[in-house]
């Protein structure tokens, strides 16, 4: 079966401070086309993200020229300053990445003790957005239980914060908590439909950490009905964030 809407939920745009990389649109297009990708969410690498939130402005304005770009905000690490808008209006959810910790590496827990944590929940939970959580199992699942009303959405089902079944595990009756295939294997995102069924898992890709090309392609091959591959692939996403496609 061919899909007539296949949508990437987990894409960076720009430039990596940390690392000297650039992912370009041409880029992103590129493998798009190649892939048979029909949108593309996109959002800010957290080194250029924390040192200047003008390129959560760049990301927006590159969507409205891309029409089937689909921008995400960078959650910044200075959200305690009057007037912050953790995820604005025209942005479809949101991404928190090691919030003050050591990338890919480990959690400041003292995150969880900010007395300005608990108003930059309530300001999510308002926005009825999703958010891409990245931390340690033991921090997500602190800060899940603080975090009632807030969908989250675990990146590599988990795995750089742990092991992917471990977080399987712990979230499996929280339907709060969604996963990505980003990078996953799989065997690991079968278990993980399985497990909690087809609706709490999404497609992505993580360019360019992974190409669209070699990630859509582990979807594909699952052994589900080709309904099922549908939410991974794109009514998990719709639903979540409330876009429409556009043709």
């Amino acid at each position: 079966m061919e899909f007539s809407i296949i949508i990437d939920s987990h894409t960076h745009w720009g430039y990596s401070d940390s690392m000297g990389t650039n992912v370009t649109t041409g880029e992103l297009l590129r493998q798009k086309e190649e892939a048979g990708i029909t949108h593309v969410m996109i959002m800010p690498f957290p080194s250029t993200a924390i040192d200047s939130t003008d390129i959560n402005t760049k990301v927006l304005d590159e969507t409205k020229k891309i029409k089937h770009f689909i921008p995400y905000h960078y959650i910044r690490e200075d959200y305690y300053r009057d007037g912050f808008d953790p995820i604005p209006e025209q942005y479809y959810g949101g991404k928190w990445h090691w919030m003050r910790g050591v990338q890919d590496a480990s959690s400041n827990y003292s995150v969880l003790n900010d007395s300005a944590l608990p108003g930059l929940i309530e300001k999510l939970a308002r926005t009825g957005k999703p958010v891409i959580f990245e931390e340690e199992l033991s921090f997500t699942e602190r800060f899940a239980a603080m975090a009632h009303g807030v969908r989250l959405i675990i990146p590599h089902l988990g795995l750089l914060g742990g092991s992917p079944y471990d977080f399987l595990k712990a979230f499996k009756d929280n339907k709060d908590i969604y996963f990505d295939t980003a990078l996953a294997d799989r065997s690991a995102i079968m278990e993980f439909v399985r497990t909690i069924g087809p609706e709490r898992v999404l497609f992505g890709s993580d360019v360019p950490f992974g190409s669209m090309k070699n990630e859509v392609s582990k979807i594909i091959s699952l052994q589900i009905p080709d309904e099922e591959k549908e939410m991974l692939l794109y009514k998990n996403f719709i639903r979540l964030t409330g876009y429409k496609p556009r043709a």
